[in-house]
């Protein structure tokens, strides 16, 4: 009797609890409050949001006093600040590059691409790299690095690459990449923002040559006192402002605090296009004024409540250019990676399912049961990524993370298809606030609110599943810690 009377107590208070903490929700995200902020970044006026105009400027600033007025502590690069300046730079592609390496020259979009790098001429030697992370026991100074292009070296930390003294990297494109040659050629040729080297305002010279028969190594293995020299002619570069808006709250457990969770969405999007429509202004409501109101309101709930493991919240900036103030961050985090022990991502393409939201992606990391109990919470049903030939996983925020080793997921409003009911809105000037479910919105926004509570309150700090693809970086970044 005294089991069965202790099991109904511990359900009533269960339950008790769990109402409470939805009331707080419910009482401190007032929803004309959020639909402000919604309205607001989504606005006509802010012309689209696009990276390096003043009105993304203007809708950081906005972001950065909202926490300011959540009592959020300001992680910027200046002090009460809480902008992080993203060296940007916009660059037109050269009109000629010319590459000698192993007796053999390469030509500009026959079998060599410039990914990045400024006018300049380099003769150096080559250092051939198994890992591109060998950069930090090797002397690379004075030298060009050699390696294998793959998932983990394709966001190249060029800034940390010419900080050890590197003078350029070439990457071997190999059989097998996920993106076809031609595809990745149109998309090089093209203007386009990048972020910025050294101090003198130069970018690091990194090219991909073409490897198709997987010759190259082997060569150089055989190669004595390998030596490569290159000229790029015709870039026109200029700075770009961009800016991420960092704040922190500080847990109330003495030894959790010292974990952080980062909640993160991107606030740029695609500005003023040039089309047959006479509205050339692309809102960016679902992509991504939801996730970054999104935030806004967890910064809000959080600064009243914090959890037991500190709180870090980030707007992040160039999403859209090629997810550059997540990687830029992740490079350069205003809190050690190895305290981060999770990254929340809320970015969307748009939805078709409003009893549903998204996690993407399931089965990664231990945390999905927290995310189901919150959305049940909200009366919602969770799926994993019925879509994975998008890719969407490594298309956004929560992948800059996820290739440091910090376990991270991106909660998405659901999409059960690609189809006209996404397409019509996603990176369309259609995509403005009155198209969209606003009591969904908010039940979607309160989920991400609770289920970052709880991980946040977990006893048992999040980490990957065993065998996925970024558990290995997570053993690296963590040691013994995990």
């Amino acid at each position: 009797m005294k089991s069965i009377l202790a099991a109904n107590l511990f359900l009533v208070v269960g339950v008790f609890l769990t109402y409470g903490q939805l009331e707080r929700i419910e009482q401190t995200i007032d929803p004309l409050e959020a639909e402000g902020h919604l309205r607001f970044l989504t606005s006509n006026e802010l012309k689209g949001r696009d990276t390096g105009t003043e009105e993304l400027i203007i809708a950081g600033r906005y972001i950065a006093e909202q926490f300011r007025r959540y009592g959020i502590s300001p992680l910027g690069d200046q002090q009460d600040d809480y902008l992080q300046k993203v060296p940007l730079v916009r660059t037109k592609q050269a009109s000629e590059v010319q590459l000698t390496m192993l007796g053999e020259e390469f030509k500009l979009n026959d079998n060599l691409l410039l990914v990045s790098g400024s006018s300049t001429t380099i003769e150096a030697e080559v250092i051939y790299l198994e890992k591109l992370d060998d950069y930090t026991t090797q002397d690379v100074s004075g030298k060009v690095i050699l390696t294998v292009l793959d998932d983990k070296s394709f966001t190249a930390p060029l800034q940390s690459l010419q900080a050890a003294g590197a003078v350029g990297l070439i990457q071997l494109y190999r059989p097998g990449w996920r993106y076809p040659w031609p595809l990745i050629m149109n998309y090089f040729n093209r203007e386009k923002v990048n972020i910025g080297g050294g101090s003198d305002g130069n970018i690091l010279p990194h090219m991909w040559i073409k490897d198709m028969e997987k010759v190259y190594v082997d060569r150089m293995k055989e190669a004595s006192s390998p030596k490569v020299s290159f000229e790029i002619g015709g870039v026109e570069m200029e700075p770009v402002r961009a800016f991420n808006i960092v704040g922190k709250i500080e847990g109330t457990d003495e030894k959790l605090k010292k974990e952080h969770i980062v909640m993160t969405a991107h606030y740029d999007h695609v500005g003023i296009q040039n089309t047959q429509d006479p509205d050339s202004i692309y809102n960016g409501t679902r992509d991504n004024g939801i996730g970054t109101t999104g935030v806004i309101n967890a910064a809000k709930y959080f600064g009243k409540y914090p959890p037991k493991r500190s709180v870090i919240f980030i707007a992040l900036t160039a999403e859209e250019k090629g997810l550059l103030g997540s990687k830029f961050y992740a490079d350069n985090p205003k809190i050690p990676l190895e305290e981060t022990v999770f990254n929340f991502n809320i970015d969307n393409s748009g939805y078709t399912d409003t009893e549903y939201i998204w996690l993407l992606d399931t089965s990664r990391i231990d945390i999905d049961d927290m995310v189901y109990k919150a959305a049940s919470e909200l009366g919602l049903k969770v799926q994993g990524d019925r879509l994975p030939e998008q890719n969407y996983y490594e298309r956004s925020d929560q992948a800059s993370f996820a290739m440091k080793g910090v376990p991270a997921v991106n909660l998405k409003m659901s999409m059960s298809a690609y189809d006209e009911r996404i397409t019509k809105f996603y990176h369309r000037p259609s995509d403005e606030f009155n198209t969209v479910d606003m009591e969904y919105i908010h039940k979607y926004w309160k989920a991400y609110i609770r289920a970052a509570e709880l991980i946040g309150n977990r006893k048992k700090r999040p980490y990957w599943l065993k065998g996925d693809k970024f558990e290995e970086a997570g053993d690296e970044l963590y040691g013994e810690k995990k």
